[in-house]
């Protein structure tokens, strides 16, 4: 068994964390991002560093059940709870993946309308859905998700030059920034924000993806001995969550600067490419939606993929993309999102900052229903979660119950 660890070997085991990283990176984040820059400025920034502390800790009860338990979250909950609840917990995460899905297409849509704006949002939407349906269903797409990585990098440099060459206000963003309220109320903007660093499915999916990665017999990693893999596991979580922290503030920061003294609104991918126009002029439309489609194309082909993990585990047997009731499923998360694009898309924007918030509705059952389960020192043995951590977890549940409670009443 290899004991003796250098640098390279850590950094070639990394990447789960920083894979659910990038889903993170979405239309979702950018788009919520931009809205809050350019309604409140940096009144906002301290709720992207509370949502990205929340968003880390509640991925980090993946790490110590699937390493040192050797199961997945959703396969502890068919342990746990029984297979009956677990089918209700994915049904609820489909519907999520659905209306998830609704925000990724829109905003590959709102990307290519930049670039032809004669073909409508939902012609874009329904196309790139298909082709990615085509996809992860016959093709090999690596090559086709490692260009849209470099897109999103693309992006993510324009962000952060144009933050530094915009020249912002230190002061002001240490005054305003961490005022920790809420302005004008807007709970539904602080719920999405929240649900797109606190995935309502992020730690399943991460487990799933460390289940692959680290202990699955096929995987080279698989030998190493466990502490080296916690240790690995946990060092990408950091990196990775700092890394979309990192990008949030300085989207929601650009905008700020660039948007909101302007008084521009956020409606479509060409109001949130202006924030870059300072640094980047004529190119920042160009670069702006090449690394929007990136993240929507490459976050919608994700979600496709994880569902015969989820599938899998659920019902106890491995199941392939070739399962007719896998392919029914992906062909659902690929039809049913158009079609809400087809009934709520006139405004492409506020349909994925909507989105995101309706999503968030599931953070406290998730976040519930986890807390219950690595708590559980009868089911997770030495594994099971400190008392300090269950304290900290449980307020996490609070405070998702309570803003998802104050956003829902205010649509009743």
């Amino acid at each position: 068994m290899k004991t003796e660890m250098k640098i390279g070997d850590y950094v070639k085991m990394i990447g789960p964390a920083i894979v659910m990283a990038a889903v993170v990176v979405g239309p979702g984040t950018v788009t919520t991002a931009s809205s809050m820059g350019s309604k409140y400025g940096y009144s906002l920034i301290w709720a992207a560093i509370v949502s990205s502390i929340c968003g880390l800790l509640f991925q980090v009860p993946a790490v110590s059940l699937t390493l040192k338990r050797g199961v997945t979250i959703m396969e502890a909950i068919r342990m746990y709870y029984g297979k009956n609840l677990a089918r209700v917990l994915f049904f609820l995460i489909y519907i999520c993946v659905c209306i998830s899905q609704s925000a990724n297409f829109i905003g590959a849509a709102m990307a290519l309308n930049y670039f032809v704006p004669s073909i409508s949002l939902t012609v874009w939407a329904a196309s790139m859905a298909g082709v990615a349906l085509i996809m992860v269903l016959f093709y090999d797409y690596r090559l086709l998700e490692k260009f849209t990585e470099v897109l999103v990098l693309i992006m993510v440099g324009a962000f952060l030059i144009t933050m530094v060459g915009s020249h912002p206000s230190l002061s002001a963003i240490a005054s305003e920034g961490f005022s920790f309220r809420i302005p004008d109320g807007d709970y539904m903007l602080v719920l999405a924000l929240l649900s797109t660093t606190m995935i309502y499915d992020l730690p399943i999916s991460l487990s799933s993806l460390h289940k692959e990665k680290y202990l699955k017999p096929s995987s080279p990693y698989s030998k190493y001995p466990e502490d080296v893999k916690l240790k690995t596991a946990r060092i990408d979580l950091v990196v990775g969550s700092s890394v979309s922290c990192l990008l949030t503030v300085t989207i929601m920061i650009c905008s700020a600067v660039n948007l909101h003294p302007l008084g521009i609104q956020i409606t479509n991918a060409a109001d949130m490419a202006k924030q870059l126009t300072p640094i980047m002029g004529s190119y920042a439309g160009i670069l702006f939606s090449l690394g929007l489609w990136g993240a929507a194309f490459s976050s919608g082909m994700f979600r496709m993929e994880l569902l015969p993990m989820f599938i899998g585990q659920m019902e106890d047997r491995e199941y392939t993309k070739k399962d007719p009731v896998v392919r029914a499923c992906i062909l659902g998360v690929a039809v049913i999102p158009v079609l809400f694009i087809f009934l709520f898309g006139s405004s492409p924007a506020q349909m994925v900052i909507v989105s995101q918030a309706i999503t968030g509705l599931l953070l406290p059952i998730t976040c519930c229903v986890v807390w219950k389960i690595t708590g559980d020192r009868k089911f997770m043995g030495d594994a099971v979660n400190g008392t300090w951590f269950k304290v900290i977890f449980g307020i996490i549940c609070i405070l998702t119950l309570l803003l998802a409670g104050r956003t829902f009443s205010k649509w009743i």
